[in-house]
């Protein structure tokens, strides 16, 4: 029996939020508060940065792109852009939790509040919340877990940001990659074969993908993992059936 407790949700949520995705989110978020300073970001403008666009690649390009003197709608543009890969998550994400809000205008905020605040982390998590609560105890539980890990990332990046003379530049580096290593691990873990398949074909494609385009490498590391692990699945699911 799933529960219907909104008390049990919020507790698990924040549980959940204090494990292992709040280290995460903390040490990569200090990854770019260290860089912020490199480009110009008052610490303010740091923390804000992490709360409204809540989206690593989006909040470096925009680092990047300012200190380069780049237009502001150019600027805002390169963010979106950097974010879409996020549009599959966050609809897939509200079929499961979005039922659990509402109707009218305060649902389709919550739902707004809550497609924001997903993140690479949170958004396995999420998905398995369908096997434990109710629709109402969802969309609770998911942003208890979401306030917590934003938290976690906002005091990432002001501890970034005030130690980044003290940490090493290639430190500061490796920090930036936990965020998506963190989520091959989670996907594996899921035990869905096609998708194990798919990042173990991602990560080998990446480096040659590199090689013959710098620009685009990992967009197609990503799109040729992913089609090959579809269609691995798929092959050996109707050799096994004939």
């Amino acid at each position: 029996m799933k529960n219907t407790s909104t008390s049990a949700a919020v507790f698990e949520g924040v549980r959940h939020g204090l494990g292992l995705p709040t280290v995460i989110i903390f040490a990569t978020m200090a990854g770019f508060g260290s860089l912020a300073v490199e480009t110009g970001f008052t610490a303010l403008e740091a923390a804000l940065a992490t709360v409204l666009v809540w989206a690593m690649p989006g909040q470096v390009a925009m680092a990047e792109l300012r200190q380069a003197g780049t237009e502001t709608t150019v600027l805002l543009l390169a963010v979106s852009i950097a974010s879409v890969r996020f549009l599959p998550m966050a609809t897939s994400l509200m079929t499961v939790i979005g039922s659990g809000c509402g109707r009218g205008v305060r649902g389709w905020g919550l739902r707004m509040v809550l497609a924001h605040l997903m993140s690479a982390n949170t958004w396995p998590l999420g998905m398995r919340s369908a096997e434990r609560y109710e629709p109402r105890q969802r969309a609770i539980y998911y942003l208890a877990l979401c306030l917590v890990c934003i938290t976690a990332g906002c005091l990432g990046t002001i501890a970034g940001y005030h130690a980044a003379t003290q940490l090493p530049e290639r430190l500061i580096r490796v920090l930036l990659f936990i965020n998506p290593i963190f989520l091959s691990i989670m996907l594996v873990g899921a035990g869905e074969r096609s998708v194990l398949i798919s990042v173990v074909l991602g990560a080998a494609l990446g480096p040659p993908m590199h090689l013959l385009s710098s620009d685009y490498g990992i967009l197609l590391a990503g799109l040729g993992g992913g089609s090959g692990g579809y269609v691995i699945t798929r092959i050996a699911r109707r050799w096994r059936s004939s």
